[in-house]
């Protein structure tokens, strides 16, 4: 799938709204949380960046509980980005797997494990949805804030990426379908209609997916 790289990513934080980018979302973000809530005594959440594995216009950032597990990041990764068919998944860390489902025969420990003496600022990792069809992401931990998730959440979305331009190959408009028939048999570059141009399409009209925000796009039957 050919998506043009940027230089910059432009997104927007969760709280107040605000526009950003990539680069300048950590320092907005904590700016949002000390007006909007303050700091908190006694109170420390990671905030982690994820990003698609080779794909970096796709990225989110959250603020997660200090000692929660990660089958909580897990649950909130599949719901905001992933979740198709109910697929495994594994975070690797430190060089060990970190499973939805572990096997004592094949190893990898258990999501269920609790980030505060896992995680650090700095940390990067690895995290995979799906064996089959696989979808990568990389994360990092990029700060310890004094600040909570919203209400009684464990995780919560505090930035992400603004939808990546991505333009029918036929006429220039905006895309909203993917033809997977150009996409993994036909070994077209430009798999992107828009829904005028794809009803006019050759291909088999039940042969695609809708273009999403999401680094599993046309994957699966993944769709949004």
């Amino acid at each position: 799938m050919l998506i043009m790289a940027q230089r910059t990513y432009p997104g927007h934080t969760h709280i107040g709204n605000i526009a950003t980018t990539k680069r300048k979302a950590k320092n907005e973000v904590i700016r949002q949380l000390t007006q909007e809530r303050g700091p908190a005594p006694d109170t420390e959440s990671w905030l982690i960046m994820f990003q698609g594995k080779g794909m970096p216009q796709y990225w989110i950032i959250l603020l997660v509980k200090k000692n929660t597990t990660l089958e909580a990041i897990d649950s909130i990764l599949r719901y905001i980005w992933l979740e198709c068919c109910g697929h495994l998944s594994a975070f690797t860390i430190y060089g060990e797997d970190y499973t939805s489902f572990p096997d004592d025969e094949l190893g990898g420990k258990s999501m269920k494990t609790r980030l505060g003496k896992l995680f650090s600022v700095g940390l990067e990792g690895e995290y995979i949805y799906d064996y089959g069809d696989s979808t990568y992401l990389t994360f990092k931990v990029i700060d310890l804030v004094p600040f909570n998730p919203k209400g009684d959440k464990n995780v919560e979305i505090v930035a992400q990426n603004d939808p990546p331009e991505i333009l029918c190959s036929v006429c220039g408009e905006p895309a909203t379908q993917i033809c997977l028939e150009c996409l993994y048999e036909n070994d077209v570059e430009e798999p992107f209609f828009c829904d005028a141009c794809f009803e006019e399409h050759e291909c088999d009209e039940e042969m695609s997916l809708p273009v999403v925000n999401s680094p599993r796009m046309g994957q699966c039957a993944y769709m949004g």
